[in-house]
This record gives C-alpha cells, structure tokens and sequence, in this order.
C-alpha cells in the first residue's frame, strides 16, 4: 500500500518517529539548550524573539519542539494530522505546566489547515519536502504570516542528501544479494557506522525514518537555490539557513542596499558553489571558474539520479554509471580549485568518494562478503553521513519594499 502523504506512512504503523519520551524539567532543559544553539547562532532567531508571539507549527510530532517554543514564552497553535500524536501533546503540555501556552490543537496537515488569525512565525520541521510543489506550502505560509513574520522550515536537500540514497541503495543491493530481511540486512551493513555516532533513537527507527522510507528520494528532495527563488516570488526574503546560503565572504558598505533580485542572485551564485559542500558535508567550496563550477554541479546531479535509480534496480544500467562517476568526481576534485579549511578535508572527501566507489565495485561483482566487510571497517564509509538536513529561515516582505 502506498503511502500519499508522509505522516500517513508513520500513521500507519502507529509510530511517532521523534518521540523523545521526556520526563524530567532536565531532560526538557537539555533538549532546549540544544535548540537554543540552533536557533540562536545558527538561524539568527534568539529565543526573546519567541515571547509572546502567535506561533504555528505544523507536523509537531509528539510535540518536544512546541513545547521548548512554548517554554520561550511562545503562544502554540499546532497543526498534526497524525491523531495518534494529539494524546502525548496534550499529555506533554499538561505534565510541564504549559496548557496555558496551547491555544489550538487542529488535525490538520499543511493543506487542510485553515485560520483567521496571523502568526509571527509558522514552524515546519522535518517532512516540508514532501509537500510538492513548493510552491504550494509557501503559498500558505504567506497567507497566514503577519508582515514581517518568519518560517523556519528544514528539509531533504538534494545534493546533501546524497550519502543518504547511496545507503540507501546499497541496502537494496544487501537485499536482493542475501535474501535477508530488511533490518537484518540493514544491520550487517551499517551497524558499525551506526554505533558511531550519538543517537536517541534506535537502529529500527533509523531504518524506517532512511532505509525504508518511501519519501527519501531524489523526486521529494528540493534544490536549495530552486527553494530560494520559490520563496522569493512568493514574497520571501532568506533570513537566514543552516548551512548559510548567503555569502558570507560578501562585502560591500553597509549602506548600501540591495534588491530583493539582488540578494537572490547573490545567494544562488552561492549555492552553485556549494553543492560539493553539501554533499561531503564539510566546507568545499568551488572557487574557480563558473563553467568548472558548473560543470561539478552537473556530474553531481548525475550521480545523485543514478544512485537514486538504484534503490529500484541495484543492478541495472544505473550501477555502471555511479561506478565511473565517483571515480571521475574523485579525480576531478584533485585538479580543482576548492576552498577548505584544511587540506586534510580534500582527502576526507576524496577517500569517502574512493570508499564508495569501492562499495559499489563490489556490488557490481555481486560480492555481498565484500560489500559487508568494507561497510563494517572502512573508517571513511563510517565517518560520513553528507548534510542531507538544511535549515532555511525567510521572512515575509513588507509590502513595497
């Protein structure tokens, strides 16, 4: 059965995926100090910002953002389709005294929510990339914004989003090679790279959040400079974005202002430049010429599309194809002018590329033994996840400016 929407595909299994099962103030207070540092020195959006403001939040989950919002002094209007999520909201709120705070509970999702009021701000956190076109929740979001208001949105961007389809490929491969089912393939791959970072959620969520997800796919991923210009005819300027999507070696004086159009070319100009960045999740930024620039931004999309084709046929045309292409995006990479921090993150990248070409060479010999043994030991494979989870914060223009 397929799922239309992605909350229908969590509803389904009666599963809320981001529950954190909060019980103390101090687990409460430990989760908002991480937010903190998100929206504070990375989104430009300090907390005080939140006081007694009309905030929206659409897709909460169980909840744990609104209620650190809340905590801020945030007024919470929350929009959840999934009914199974309202019960540990109410629960939530009720158990940190912060009923006061909840002014509406609606089962709604992006398109059935309606309102008469206006927010300061409208929250959409985690599965916005599946409601396509773009343009249609951000139509939305402008109608219920106040002048001036902001929506802080994250999302699946597409060449981040890489490492996520590649593993995602190679555990269809594991699949059709050994006939085991999903988690027990999944774990005689990944297990080693999994235990390698902090997580709060189990190896069973993280398979059914990535690895069976029907909605982490190239189709459901948005390019973070076509996201830009959406938003800018929609009447948004960016505000701000993790990883910055503005330029920040950018210089020019103070008073001088730019257009709307301005700052957008600015910003795509930027982004073109950052998707080796984006993939390889570490600054890469290609700083030579816009035609070799370009023409990386291409064999990446290239690649991206056929690791994604993969997932439906690990063994077809595809495979060749992402073969060669890792190899020549590594040797490219060696020939070309990138800004890092260290020479040390050029090697990073191109044993990760190497790692992969390797993992897919093997999957091409049908070598599952191989495919298994490089997974489990292979430092570089382990130590890469991409950054396929952007921020993007835009605030609705004034009219006339």
């Amino acid at each position: 059965m397929a799922d239309d929407k992605l909350f229908n595909y969590y509803e389904r299994q009666n599963v809320l995926p981001t529950f954190g099962n909060f019980k103390s103030a101090a687990e409460l207070d430990a989760y908002a100090r991480q937010r903190r540092e998100l929206f504070l020195d990375k989104l430009a959006l300090p907390p005080r910002l939140f006081r007694d403001a009309e905030v929206l939040e659409f897709g909460p989950d169980s909840g744990e953002n609104a209620l650190v919002f809340a905590g801020w002094g945030a007024n919470m209007t929350l929009a959840e389709p999934n009914r199974h999520a309202h019960p540990k909201i109410e629960a939530y709120f009720a158990h940190f005294d912060l009923t006061n705070r909840l002014r509406e509970l609606a089962l709604a999702d992006v398109e059935a929510f309606h309102s008469d009021r206006r927010f300061d701000i409208i929250d959409a956190e985690g599965f916005i990339y599946t409601v396509q076109p773009s343009e249609k929740w951000l139509g939305i979001f402008h109608r219920l914004l106040n002048p001036d208001g902001y929506a802080v949105v994250s999302y699946y961007e597409r060449y981040g989003g890489f490492f996520e389809l590649a593993l995602k490929a190679i555990h269809a491969a594991g699949k059709a090679l050994t006939g085991r089912p999903a988690l027990e393939t999944a774990k005689s791959l990944f297990e080693a790279k999994w235990n390698s970072i902090p997580h709060t959620r189990s190896f069973e969520s993280w398979l059914m959040d990535v690895l069976e997800n029907p909605f982490v796919r190239h189709r459901y991923f948005l390019d973070s400079g076509a996201l830009c210009t959406a938003a800018h005819k929609q009447g948004f300027d960016i505000h701000s974005a993790w990883p910055a999507y503005r330029d920040s070696l950018d210089v020019y004086w103070h008073k001088k202002a730019l257009s709307a159009d301005e700052k957008l070319r600015r910003a795509t100009r930027h982004l073109d430049r950052s998707r080796l960045s984006f993939l390889g999740g570490r600054k890469l930024y290609l700083v030579g010429q816009a035609d070799a620039a370009s023409a990386i931004s291409a064999s990446i999309e290239a690649l991206v599309l056929d690791v994604d084709r993969m997932i439906d046929e690990p063994f077809g045309d595809s495979l060749p194809r992402v073969i060669a292409s890792l190899a020549s995006l590594r040797e490219t990479i060696l020939t070309t002018d990138i800004l890092a921090d260290d020479a040390s993150d050029i090697e990073a990248i191109t044993a990760t590329l190497d790692s992969f070409h390797r993992i897919f060479g093997a999957i091409g010999r049908r070598d599952a033994s191989a495919i298994t043994a490089l997974t489990q030991s292979d430092p570089a494979f382990i130590n890469t996840w991409g950054q396929p989870a952007h921020f993007l914060v835009v605030r609705k223009r004034l009219e006339g400016s």
